[in-house]
């Protein structure tokens, strides 16, 4: 009888081990993922966050393994790239080494998708063909947007970002795309408006203001012309055709308002077909809430500002007045 219990109970303690051994040593197929664990976390807590974002299956048993093995004062915080297959047997050791280097990228309010991907090549994170090739599949814009458009433009938001080395260009888009709708999922789009021509407004108003204090009147300026179906004559809007064209510089010309393209709101009613650049917070929030006004007119008054007027009459009066003062 004894020998019979012990024959059972060795069965039952080599079960016990293969299966504890194939939780520690099975392994996940994981894509381009990074996990924050913030500075102080505990083995429960980092155990919790992994077993979150589908890293490991089970937190009791990470925090049980490292716990037995006395590792769970060696985890240590910082950004962790998960990219192939790990073992929970990995993933602990992964973070015990605490190997993280983070690459650091600003991105600039008011860039246009083409500048975007250039800095993001210029610093190394990519090939500008495969940046922008990827900002203008349309499978994968539908994907992570839920949008059907023709490309990404608007959706890389303005912020600084820390990146590990080896994240794919795909990675680093979606990245940005996904900190945009984080940043406006509780954003409402203007009154008369949908949520995708807010976004374009405001892009014109990210262009067109140099004060944060004048967006909301700017942004008033154009949906009162939307209103009453004047075009916008936007000059940021000629100059994305220009740079799309290749050309870059400071000064609207006369001959660039007759460029015959879809953006170019001096010959066409509404809006442009996409966002002319990534926006700011403060230009998207511009639009959803613009100041009241009667203003159909501004023009930039040489200080940064600009100078608004109610009518034609009185914007040309006040432009002539400023060019006789200016000696021209």
């Amino acid at each position: 009888m004894k020998r019979l219990i012990a024959h059972i109970s060795l069965i039952l303690f080599f079960t016990v081990l293969i299966f504890l051994f194939g939780i520690i040593f099975s392994t996940t197929q994981l894509d381009e993922k990074i996990i924050t664990i913030e500075k102080g976390d505990n083995a429960m807590q980092i155990a919790t966050t992994l077993q979150n974002e589908k890293i490991i299956k089970n937190k009791h048993f990470f925090y049980y393994y490292v716990l037995i093995f006395g590792n769970d004062k060696k985890l240590d915080f910082g950004s962790y790239l998960f990219d192939g297959k790990f073992s929970m047997f990995d993933v602990a050791k992964k973070i015990e080494d605490g190997k993280v280097k983070l690459r650091k990228i600003t991105i600039p309010e008011g860039l246009t998708l083409k500048k975007t991907c250039r800095l993001l090549s210029k610093n190394d994170f990519g090939t500008y063909y495969d940046f922008i090739t990827i900002c203008n599949d349309s499978v994968f814009i539908q994907k992570i947007t839920n949008f059907s458009h023709k490309n990404i433009e608007g959706f890389l938001f303005p912020e600084t970002y820390h990146f590990p080395e080896n994240v794919s260009e795909k990675f680093i888009i979606s990245h940005l795309v996904k900190s945009f709708l984080r940043q406006t999922k509780n954003k409402k789009s203007n009154e008369n408006l949908n949520f995708y021509d807010t976004l374009i407004l405001a892009s014109i108003v990210e262009k067109e203001a140099r004060l944060e204090s004048e967006k909301p009147l700017i942004a008033s300026v154009y949906l009162n012309r939307l209103e009453d179906n004047h075009k916008l004559q936007a000059d940021p809007t000629v100059a994305y055709i220009l740079e799309n064209l290749g050309k870059t510089r400071k000064k609207i010309y006369y001959k660039d308002l007759e460029i015959k393209s879809p953006f170019n709101t001096y010959l066409n009613n509404g809006l442009p077909p996409t966002p002319i650049c990534s926006p700011s917070l403060s230009s998207i929030n511009a639009v959803i809430n613009p100041q009241i006004s009667d203003y159909y007119f501004f023009f930039a008054d040489g200080t940064g500002g600009h100078n608004f007027s109610k009518t034609y009459t009185e914007h040309s009066r006040k432009l002539q007045l400023i060019r006789s003062q200016n000696g021209k």
